[in-house]
């Protein structure tokens, strides 16, 4: 059993649960589980899809915050440019200048914001997926011991 065959029914298992809800993508999931892995390679299968969904939390949660790496250099760009034309607005012959490059901060701040809300809305809602997977696969093993 290999890592691509646990990744691809984790995926059609978020894939579904986003189309169909909650309730489709269990039984789908488990019918999947069962049909491709049956007898006793099952029980060996979803210990390892609880433990790749697992560490796929953990990796989420390294993510999730918004400004780490990329977003951090372009705030802090965006910091230093919005700081910049707030100097060249005090002086009489480069206020334009300053307001454009204000006014252009501004639209790439809210941007950001955007960027930054979407990422951490689709960070969570994945996290959440793979919970479920979590608690279907340890109720899976419950039921059968």
């Amino acid at each position: 059993m290999n890592i691509k065959s646990i990744d691809e029914a984790i995926e059609k298992y978020a894939v579904e649960r986003m189309e169909k809800g909650k309730e489709k993508a269990s039984e789908r999931f488990l019918a999947h589980a069962y049909l491709r892995h049956g007898g006793d390679e099952v029980m060996e299968f979803m210990l390892k899809v609880s433990g790749l969904a697992r560490y796929y939390i953990e990796y989420l949660k390294d993510l999730e915050n918004p400004f780490k790496g990329l977003e951090l250099a372009w705030f802090a760009v965006m910091l230093a440019v919005g700081i910049y034309g707030f100097i060249l607005m005090a002086a009489e012959d480069s206020r334009l200048l300053g307001t454009v490059l204000l006014a252009g901060t501004l639209v790439h701040a809210w941007s950001l914001l955007r960027m930054v809300t979407h990422k951490m809305r689709e960070i969570g809602l994945r996290i959440v997926i793979y919970r479920e997977i979590v608690q279907i696969v340890e109720k899976e093993i419950r039921g059968r011991d």
